[in-house]
């Protein structure tokens, strides 16, 4: 959504009227950067989820005051005994629990905070009772998986988008591997799987049309760019990158966890968001909120 907003602030800078660009992505970057920087944003969500999770008393990864990184450590050698191993999770069709699916249940977890209780359910019920269910029903919302089993197209629509906006990041598995360090680098949870998922417009049957561009919007009014900081999918260096390059851009932060900033409980984000769209006052340059 970022990306049309500003591509079309780009292309009729005269017609744009009170635009806010809330989880901006960055015009600029090729695939694969946008693939690593998307896995340390996933890095980054978890850590956090981490530090609460060992303040509590259900945290199944770790007890209080083990440090964050050993959680990290702990997922993964979770995620590697359910490759060699699958767990039941009573779902009517047979399907068990394995890397894949348990890795997108956490993953999908990292959207937003307030699913970080059912999180640490699913993950204990995994690790300590042998039951994939809580993972894989937090798997099956993030890829719109319906009751009857079959699916929105959400995911395909994705892969549409996405391989025809810029050429693919990787265009053989050889690459992948080669790859695979700097991903783990960047996420040593996350990171070898997001590099091959990165892999999958090397298979799209249609030639992607768009390439890496700055976009400046010159002689735009105002934009609002809004980042927060440990947002996993959007991460926060695409948001101040973006307010770089966009002329009138006025970027916005958000202290916080979560993809997105506005309409998630802080009053000081959406009350400059709604002065703008309402009466178009854009926040001071520089405006941080919590």
């Amino acid at each position: 959504g970022t990306f049309l907003g500003a591509t079309y602030a780009g292309l009729f800078p005269g017609r744009v009227g009170r635009l806010v660009l809330d989880g901006a992505m960055d015009p600029a970057l090729p695939a694969r950067r946008l693939n690593l920087d998307q896995t340390a944003g996933f890095e980054t969500a978890f850590q956090s989820f981490a530090k609460d999770c060992v303040r509590r008393s259900d945290c199944p990864l770790g007890g209080k005051g083990t440090a964050p990184a050993k959680l990290g450590e702990n997922l993964k050698a979770f995620f590697r005994r359910l490759d060699a191993r699958p767990i039941p999770t009573g779902d009517p069709d047979g399907r068990k629990l394995g890397e894949a699916l348990a890795a997108t249940g956490v993953i999908a977890a990292m959207y937003d905070e307030s699913t970080w209780e059912q999180l640490r359910e699913a993950l204990t019920s995994a690790t300590k009772d042998k039951d994939g269910a809580g993972l894989l029903a937090l798997s099956d919302g993030y890829y719109e998986r319906d009751a009857d089993g079959r699916y929105a197209n959400l995911m395909a629509a994705n892969a549409a988008v996405n391989c025809l906006d810029l050429p693919a990041a990787f265009s053989t598995p050889d690459q992948v591997k080669k790859a695979i360090p700097s991903f783990e680098k960047a996420s040593p949870v996350f990171g070898e799987g997001l590099a091959w998922a990165s892999l999958n417009c090397a298979y799209w049957p249609v030639r992607p049309t768009g390439e890496p561009h700055r976009i400046e919007a010159k002689g735009a009014a105002p934009i609002v760019v809004v980042g927060t900081t440990r947002d996993p999918a959007t991460p926060y260096r695409w948001a101040r990158s973006l307010a770089r390059q966009l002329t009138s851009a006025r970027l916005l932060t958000y202290e916080g966890d979560g993809h997105t900033a506005y309409g998630r409980g802080s009053a000081c984000i959406d009350s400059a968001i709604d002065a703008y769209l309402l009466h178009g006052t854009p926040p001071a340059e520089g405006k941080r909120c919590e």
